[in-house]
């Protein structure tokens, strides 16, 4: 391989893992109703096929940890890009409701494997250059959740087949694996005996956890609860949609651009979460000027949680002395956080009911975000120390 070569492959490893893991989700939203009128089923049914894979994501991170620690960090993730490329190709069997579930259940423990091994590779991989790999790993996320859901109804148009819009994106994940197994085996660290496990304290794992779970919810409550506020604004279905691509486009290109915004504004990690906190708050109160400006509120939402997702993946990282314990802190953070940031929309279409969509949206959102700053000050005390 030559030098070059060496070069650009680790941040292809990182960018082709990363697309796929919003592929296996994103793929399946467009076409719902198709799949609901295809197999008849009912509306809580469908909704298992894009809750399972989150609650596994949230449930089985620490999955990552034990199998790098058995297997070693390359063939772990070959192992589950594999997997994702099965589940995926599985799906050409649409006809069963079953084997689509069984399915969701697949990319979910792929996805809950895949996450805490990046974490890991990038903090043995990059060192220093950790939060240009972990923007690069953001916006490939973004970037596979946009061409997913843009391509999939496309695809399924033009063969005049679903199941095959949704089986093929295990194309991209089969490619990615490719990239793992086209690089040289990744060694363990040597770890000193007398080394601490870990350099933060189990108050820090809890606002880690808490700060990745409400980033993470702030953004799955606006993508699904936005549209039905500006439909009670009287807006379009149309133009709700635009304002909701205005959010993820944003926040695609600030996650992108994170580690070049940290080193223009000589941003700490702790800084960066503070800033971006801060954008949160603003974000979510802007949310009263809905109606007349309706823009302004995902403009900054997106600017906000395109900075707090690459943030809370660079955390663990900043309290981990190598790549396994990366590995192990990301995995128990993304557990309790993934399943925060799972239950959020829920929560809000409970107060929905009952208050209404822009009250419910406004107390769930600026909550969250007033949340996130109290948890950002107790995150600031561990780097302190």
């Amino acid at each position: 391989m030559t030098r070059s070569a060496k070069t650009l492959l680790p941040w292809l490893m990182i960018f082709g893992a990363g697309i796929c893991l919003r592929t296996g989700i994103a793929s399946l939203s467009p076409i719902l109703d198709r799949i609901e009128r295809s197999l008849a089923i009912s509306n809580a049914e469908l909704g298992l096929l894009t809750t399972l894979p989150v609650l596994c994501m949230g449930g089985l991170s620490p999955l990552g940890h034990m199998l790098e620690r058995r297997f070693a960090l390359k063939r772990s993730m070959i192992m589950a890009l594999a997997l994702l490329t099965i589940v995926l190709l599985l799906r050409l069997d649409g006809g069963s409701y079953g084997v689509l579930l069984f399915t969701a259940v697949g990319v979910g423990v792929g996805d809950a494997i895949i996450r805490p091994l990046l974490s890991g590779f990038i903090k043995g991989e990059f060192a220093s250059r950790a939060p240009a790999a972990m923007s690069v790993y953001a916006a490939s996320m973004g970037v596979g959740s946009a061409v997913a859901a843009f391509g999939t109804p496309r695809i399924s148009d033009a063969t005049g087949n679903w199941p095959l819009g949704l089986a093929f994106w295990a194309l991209p994940t089969a490619l990615a694996g490719f990239c793992w197994i086209w690089r040289e085996d990744i060694p363990a660290p040597a770890r000193s005996a007398s080394q601490p496990s870990l350099a933060i304290s189990r108050s820090g794992i809890l606002g880690l956890t808490l700060f990745f779970g409400l980033q993470a919810g702030i953004n799955y409550v606006a993508i699904a609860w936005l549209p039905s506020l500006y439909g009670t604004f009287g807006y379009s279905d149309h133009m709700a949609g635009f304002l909701v691509a205005i959010m993820m486009l944003f926040q695609t290109g600030i996650s992108f651009g994170m580690h070049v915004i940290m080193r223009v504004l000589k941003l700490t990690t702790i800084k960066a979460t503070l800033v971006f906190s801060g954008f949160a708050i603003l974000g979510t109160l802007s949310l009263l000027l809905a109606k007349p400006v309706p823009w302004l509120a995902p403009l900054m939402i997106g600017i906000a949680t395109g900075g707090l997702f690459p943030v809370a993946l660079l955390q663990p990282l900043d309290f981990a002395h190598d790549r396994s314990e990366a590995i192990r802190l990301a995995g128990l953070t993304q557990t309790g956080g993934y399943l925060l940031g799972g239950i959020l929309p829920w929560i809000t279409g409970l107060l929905i009911d009952h208050l209404g969509v822009a009250p419910a949206l406004l107390t769930l959102l600026v909550g969250s975000a007033g949340l996130l700053a109290m948890v950002t000050v107790l995150i600031q005390s561990n780097y302190q120390k």
